[in-house]
């Protein structure tokens, strides 16, 4: 009896070893979650905060062209070389489980609440690397962030999500022509409760 019990404590510490190793995959994930990494990514998010900065360098004329992006859930600002100008800001994406993602973006001129620019797309999107992870994933989005597709994802709980892009690249033309941009971002994500 007793050796029935041992062997049953070793069986049930064995499988749920293997259990909970599957449940946290980013470095920030929920330490258990009963749903998959594709079932939580696939649903309506709306962005709740970003931050960013680009930075263009350019050596013919020596320059340097800095572009920092702050949003507060409300409100986005964005900063070139000291100048600041500010848009009531929404993004939202929707990602099927079909591999189809809709993203819309809206900005708005804050003192007059008029639309100034309006952007949506319907694409697609899949996971960057292994299934097993699942750490990265490629989103074809709109607005801002249409020149990025690969965000990697240290945060997918059930209700929040973290996208991280980091981007750098460098471009010689000529030996006295050459120029470089690194671009660098966190972007955070709630599900949109609102149908």
């Amino acid at each position: 009896m007793r050796k029935n019990i041992l062997v049953l404590s070793y069986l049930l510490l064995a499988g749920s070893a293997i259990i909970f190793s599957g449940c946290k995959r980013g470095e920030d994930d929920p330490f258990f979650s009963l749903h998959s990494r594709d079932a939580r990514l696939t649903q309506k998010w709306t962005l709740t905060s970003m931050n960013g900065t680009i930075v263009n360098t350019f050596t013919d004329p020596d320059s340097i062209i800095n572009v920092e992006y702050t949003y507060d859930g409300t409100n986005i600002y964005i900063t070139e070389n000291d100048s600041t100008v500010s848009f009531s800001y929404i993004f939202d994406m929707e990602i099927k489980n079909n591999g189809e993602v809709f993203s819309e973006e809206f900005f708005n001129i804050i003192e007059t609440d008029n639309p100034s620019q309006q952007s949506s797309k319907t694409s697609f999107w899949f996971w960057g690397n292994d299934n097993k992870n699942k750490t990265i994933v490629n989103l074809d989005l709109t607005g801002l962030l249409a020149p990025y597709q690969t965000y990697h994802i240290p945060r997918l709980a059930w209700n929040d999500m973290t996208l991280e892009i980091a981007y750098s690249d460098n471009y010689t033309e000529t030996a006295e022509l050459a120029s470089s941009i690194n671009v660098n971002f966190i972007l955070e994500f709630a599900v949109d409760l609102v149908e």
